[in-house]
């Protein structure tokens, strides 16, 4: 069987993002072989080829995020001093950060029913549900396991000394819903590293709702810890859950 053997190499070694590529064609497909050069794309910012997001958890412009008083609010205009609602009840927003993709994170899309899809980051952790052995537990969980750590290790966005779950994104994961709990399988787009993301910094509760999700905001431990969701924009603690059951 014919190699391929694939070279890259830059043209330009004063402009480190000129690079070009020379490979050879399998013998199998041309009659005889030749050395081909080609230019490889790289139009974006040579500050967004790292890892990407500087501040965690990422949305796209227009994401509806709920806000105290019932109504939502698009992520992208919020300024700091709105009340949002979390995982927890109510906080105040700090301020609104505004990375970009990066090259090494995608853009997961969650639909649920007809509903507008939330455009999110797939290392962003998000409160989830997981049922082992019949028991149900619930904490944050994450697609992109692999960037979440490399964040967490280099101490970007990522506070939680309980890691997020891995999540798996071959079969449907149950997400916390404002409508309660859906089970969601996310489609992945690929998109230009330099687009635009947006992530809100609350001050309490770890977390707010984009896109009737609960997503994360730099949590913390304590920020998850008791809780137990039952949509609506409204949770429980653990005492107050396990007396409903009792009551039920």
């Amino acid at each position: 069987m014919s190699e391929q053997h694939i070279q890259s190499t830059s043209a330009n070694t004063e402009n480190p993002s000129d690079f070009t590529i020379f490979y050879r064609p399998s013998t199998q497909t041309v009659a005889s072989w030749s050395v081909t050069r080609l230019p490889v794309e790289r139009s974006f910012d040579a500050s967004v080829a790292s890892l990407g997001c500087d501040s965690g958890s990422c949305v796209l412009a227009g994401t509806p995020v709920l806000l105290a008083d019932g109504t939502t609010k698009a992520i992208e205009t919020f300024t700091g001093g709105e009340m949002v609602r979390t995982l927890s009840g109510v906080s105040r927003v700090r301020a609104l950060e505004n990375p970009r993709l990066g090259v090494t994170r995608r853009i997961i899309e969650l639909c649920v029913g007809n509903e507008a899809p939330l455009m999110i980051s797939d290392e962003h952790a998000m409160w989830m549900r997981f049922e082992q052995d019949g028991l149900q537990t619930e904490w944050w969980g994450v697609y992109n396991f692999n960037h979440y750590l490399v964040e967490k290790e280099n101490g970007i966005g990522v506070r939680l000394q309980r890691d997020a779950k891995p999540l798996r994104f071959d079969v449907p994961q149950t997400h916390a819903h404002i409508d309660g709990w859906k089970h969601v399988q996310p489609i992945y787009h690929m998109m230009h590293p330099d687009t635009p993301l947006y992530h809100l910094d609350v001050e309490e509760g770890g977390s707010y709702i984009a896109g009737g999700f609960v997503i994360s905001s730099h949590a913390v431990d304590r920020d998850g810890e008791g809780v137990r969701w039952t949509g609506a924009g409204t949770h429980v603690e653990a005492d107050e859950f396990l007396a409903s059951l009792a009551n039920a």
